[in-house]
């Protein structure tokens, strides 16, 4: 049911109308036209506020990494670094499970422009994971930040196409961890002992 369009709200109703059918019919469903239209709007209304149908999707985008970003603070309260990374990719590979299409649209996107609100909100989100991993962000980054991304975008995709039951996730999402954590403790310990201190 299209959402209630409030004088000043316009903009807040395309983001959740563009989402909602981003999730049940694919980005390619989700237009300034259409949107207009479930809105009660001119179809020029929405041109205030998004110059065209990528600066929607891009948007939306970005609210996709803000939210990541939020879900995945929880895991910061973790003293011990082990449970600190499991409890991350726990709630990344959840958030996945949960947003699939929209996970599609954050990752596998079209090349973004440098300073649009996805690609600025992305570079956030993949430096607060590059700073997980004792890399300071400068340069190119080393391998681990791949391994990390290509483990848990691999078991999102592996669940949401059915390839791996619902029940071993949690599972498969935990063996995954360990395999990496030794590599990514290591990367931290020679981190620490260059900067004069070492990993507690």
């Amino acid at each position: 049911m299209p959402t209630p369009y409030h004088h000043g709200s316009l903009r807040e109703v395309l983001l959740a109308e563009g989402r909602q059918l981003l999730m049940e019919e694919g980005p390619n469903a989700v237009t300034i036209r259409g949107l207009a239209k479930r809105a009660g709007v001119s179809h020029s209304a929405p041109l205030r506020h998004f110059a065209d149908r990528d600066a929607l999707l891009d948007a939306i985008a970005a609210e996709g990494f803000e939210e990541l970003s939020v879900a995945l603070s929880a895991a910061e309260g973790q003293d011990d670094f082990a449970a600190h990374l499991r409890d991350y990719a726990h709630a990344h590979v959840h958030f996945a499970l949960d947003n699939g299409p929209l996970m599609e649209l954050m990752f596998a996107g079209s090349p973004r422009a440098a300073d649009s609100p996805a690609a600025s909100a992305a570079s956030r989100f993949f430096g607060r994971g590059a700073a997980m991993l004792g890399e300071d962000g400068e340069g190119r980054p080393g391998p681990l930040p791949f391994l990390l991304a290509g483990m848990l975008e691999g078991i999102s995709s592996l669940a949401s196409t059915g390839r791996l039951v619902p029940d071993q996730v949690d599972e498969v999402t935990d063996a995954a961890v360990a395999v990496l954590l030794p590599a990514i403790v290591e990367q931290l310990d020679r981190v620490q002992r260059g900067m004069g201190g070492q990993l507690r």
